[in-house]
């Protein structure tokens, strides 16, 4: 999961670097390269996450720490994200 993370969603990195999650710098819109990443990265999160799950895995692990700041990328630069992995985030 987190050399996933680190990887195949690189677009996201790109255009919502961790100065969104830290200093609350804001990007502009999603290119649609950036904009796939993202869909994808939403896909795989609802499927590995229960309706009501609090981490990845059953217990909290560094990997939900790794999802948590993706997720935070685009949460906080007002991006849509699914209501689901918001409310995952926030948990963490």
């Amino acid at each position: 999961m987190q050399a996933w993370l680190r990887s195949d969603l690189m677009p996201i990195r790109q255009e919502r670097s961790a100065e969104v999650v830290f200093y609350g710098l804001r990007g502009a819109a999603l290119t649609p390269a950036a904009n796939a990443a993202a869909q994808k990265l939403f896909s795989a999160a609802a499927t590995l996450l229960s309706s009501d799950a609090a981490s990845l895995f059953g217990t909290r692990c560094i990997a939900d720490t790794d999802l948590t700041l993706m997720l935070n990328r685009l949460i906080l630069n007002g991006d849509p994200v699914p209501s689901k992995l918001v409310d995952y985030a926030m948990r963490q």
